[in-house]
């Protein structure tokens, strides 16, 4: 599997988490979340598609920020939200996560 496939899955989890934490009488799709929280979702992976360093690092890490504005802000919402859950729902991938950090 490669970075950009993991980083779905990962980000696919964390859409889920945030959207049934704070969105939960809203209607979801077939993965779980909202209209709002799906677009946040597939824009960053757009952005992480066309990455100039072949996205080696985590975005928080990198030098160039690709997101800006709005699209930054939500992001960064819904990560705070959660990252903290995903230890609890998710260990695999927060290993794979914290494994990526430390190389940075």
């Amino acid at each position: 599997m490669n970075e950009v496939e993991k980083d779905r899955r990962t980000l696919e989890a964390i859409g889920q988490i945030y959207c049934s934490g704070n969105h939960a009488r809203v209607l979801k799709d077939e993965g779980g979340m909202c209209v709002e929280c799906r677009e946040a979702i597939e824009q960053t992976l757009d952005r992480t598609r066309s990455c100039p360093h072949g996205h080696e690092l985590n975005c928080e890490d990198c030098s160039t920020h690709c997101q800006r504005g709005d699209a930054q802000a939500r992001i960064k919402a819904i990560m705070r939200y959660a990252a903290p859950r995903m230890a609890f729902r998710h260990p695999i991938m927060t290993v794979g996560y914290l494994r990526k950090k430390m190389k940075s």
